[in-house]
């Protein structure tokens, strides 16, 4: 079968270059998400030295966070890297138990909520998904700074899942100011930064949302209304329904 593009051998001229683009952009964030850790761990070095050699309780209080934000920066560079080679990379599917990964991630994002004076609350749950750890951390942890990020001043951030089915809706919501229904065609891109409170940052998180998804082949979905805040998901294979012998789901 024969595909035609528009305009001839200038058409796939575009979509060479398209690809050359695509590949040096994937480079590009690689080599950042790996060289910018260095930096990072030299900061790291100097709080944990300045918090042993002895500072008041309020400042090193002020420093904790401060080495919480940079650790969790760490990681997101990490997801960048990781991102940027998802089509490389083989997802390493097993039973993942959920709650004690939604508790991780409420760990790591609690000090960042609270300073953004949004309250982050976590669901409990006695679900097991067959999927990626790392990868689904990945997915929650964009969609966890991106709420928090998005909620109003005094608002809340939820973590939780529920079966549907043979698969796991793992959800995030927000009571933020919510995504015009224009944007949401757009909100996966590279760069966009729809419904964003402070409007700051790169937006890339759910660039890195939706290229971790497909490297897992899972869907994610949105749900959004303007001044009601937004639900982003992922679903998930239960593991019960899922194994190295599985029919696709």
């Amino acid at each position: 079968m024969t595909t035609a593009f528009p305009g001839g051998p200038a058409g796939g001229d575009a979509l060479m270059r398209a690809e050359a683009a695509r590949t040096a952009m994937a480079r590009l964030l690689a080599v950042a998400g790996h060289d910018l850790k260095q930096p990072l761990q030299v900061a790291l070095m100097a709080i944990d030295r300045a918090v042993r050699d002895g500072v008041a309780p309020g400042a090193a209080a002020r420093l904790d966070l401060a080495s919480d934000a940079l650790q969790r920066l760490g990681r997101e560079l990490d997801d960048l890297a990781r991102s940027s080679q998802a089509g490389d990379v083989q997802p390493r599917l097993r039973p993942v138990p959920l709650s004690p990964l939604l508790a991780g991630m409420q760990a790591e994002w609690q000090a960042y909520a609270e300073t953004s004076g949004v309250a982050l609350r976590v669901r409990a749950t006695r679900l097991v998904a067959w999927t990626d750890a790392a990868m689904l951390a990945t997915i929650l942890r964009n969609l966890i700074g991106n709420a928090v990020k998005s909620a109003r001043p005094g608002g809340r951030v939820v973590l939780g899942c529920r079966r549907r089915g043979t698969r796991i809706e793992v959800a995030v919501l927000d009571d933020g100011a919510g995504i015009a229904p224009e944007r949401l065609a757009t909100l996966f891109e590279a760069f966009d930064r729809a419904g964003r409170r402070d409007g700051a940052g790169l937006g890339l998180g759910l660039h890195i949302v939706r290229q971790t998804a497909q490297a897992l082949k899972v869907p994610v979905g949105v749900r959004s209304a303007p001044g009601r805040g937004s639900a982003f998901s992922v679903a998930l294979p239960r593991a019960d329904h899922e194994g190295p012998d599985a029919r696709d789901a």
